[in-house]
């Protein structure tokens, strides 16, 4: 028996098997992250309790994970379609008029999501020789790093739905 979702889904192309492994690779980074952290905090904690010797830097490196996973999870979410929609308008609208309603949606978010990928390189750039007081070899560059790649992922998506747009058009 075959799932009705999967007969109006396009074949899968180029785009398709990208977004795919983007959004699997980020989930498992996402997933490595959050498991860290509750090591982390867990032997931080038992250090605390039995030792009263906690790991100096658990917060620090958990704030940093949490804001990877916070920023990643924002693209995932969005590729997923999770995030909150108001679609009274767009539902009772011609398909003609959501085709404008999508452009223009994908538009914006991908100017914005530009903004994020180039901006957010700067600032990793900038900070990537300032270390935290924490942790000394610890470049906060790579904190600053979860900004631009949250912009690529989501442009990665939007570029596949610009090409669905435009094979929704021909069709």
């Amino acid at each position: 028996m075959e799932d009705s979702t999967l007969k109006n889904e396009p074949p899968d192309g180029f785009p398709e098997k990208i977004v795919r492994a983007t959004k699997y690779i980020s989930c498992v980074y996402i997933s490595v992250l959050l498991i860290a952290m509750g090591v982390i905090l867990a032997a931080s904690i038992i250090l605390r309790f039995f030792f009263d010797q906690p790991i100096a830097w658990s917060n620090t490196i958990t704030r940093y994970a949490y804001i990877h996973i916070v920023l990643i999870g924002a693209a995932v979410s969005y590729i997923e379609g999770s995030h909150a929609q108001i679609e009274v308008v767009y539902e009772r609208a011609s398909n003609k008029m959501k085709m404008v309603f999508d452009l223009i949606h994908y538009a914006a978010v991908l100017f914005l999501c530009g903004v994020l990928a180039i901006m957010g390189a700067k600032h990793v750039v900038t900070m990537w020789h300032v270390h935290s007081p924490i942790l000394v070899n610890f470049p906060l560059g790579i904190v600053y790093l979860a900004v631009p790649t949250c912009g690529v992922i989501m442009m990665i998506y939007i570029l596949q739905q610009l090409t669905r747009l435009k094979d929704r058009k021909k069709g």
